[in-house]
């Protein structure tokens, strides 16, 4: 590479070197709690949860202001597959992560209470890729914009 970059800005000038990539798009229906139905055009390898963004409301988290877990390990993002075509398979640290959950392990320094055992359909969103089309999920809970608003008086 130049100092300056000149051989990249002459390169991208001739159109010679990297093509731009190609990015595919999937269907994925989602159940929403309410019994409705939403179709979005996911990207290839988003997770059901980065896909959900496109909802009116992204799938709940149960943590605040909607973010997830830096290791997938709070195992709060739970939904119910309906159809699992175009999604990645179950990995063992999505598999541990329910169970943890399930028996009340601490996460992140924190105890927690038992959750609901994971039934042979649950995935966590966060870990399932989204890899081809005809993925449809039941979403359990969507995140709730009230609970990070805070009081009228600003406190």
């Amino acid at each position: 590479m130049s100092r300056f970059g000149i051989r990249k800005r002459l390169r991208s000038a001739l159109g010679v070197g990297r093509r731009p990539v190609e990015i595919i798009r999937y269907p994925v229906t989602y159940v929403l709690p309410d019994g409705g139905e939403q179709t979005v055009q996911a990207e290839e390898y988003y997770s059901l949860l980065m896909a959900s963004q496109a909802l009116p409301a992204p799938i709940g988290t149960g943590r605040r202001a909607g973010g997830t877990c830096p290791d997938g390990g709070c195992a709060l993002c739970r939904v119910e597959i309906i159809d699992d075509s175009g999604l990645s398979v179950m990995t063992d640290s999505e598999r541990e992560s329910m169970q943890a959950l399930a028996e009340g392990k601490p996460h992140e320094g924190r105890n927690r209470e038992p959750g609901d055992q994971p039934t042979p359909t649950s995935r966590l969103a966060c870990y399932a890729k989204i890899r081809g089309p005809g993925a449809r999920v039941q979403v359990l809970e969507l995140f709730d914009y009230d609970s990070v608003r805070g009081d009228p008086d600003g406190t």
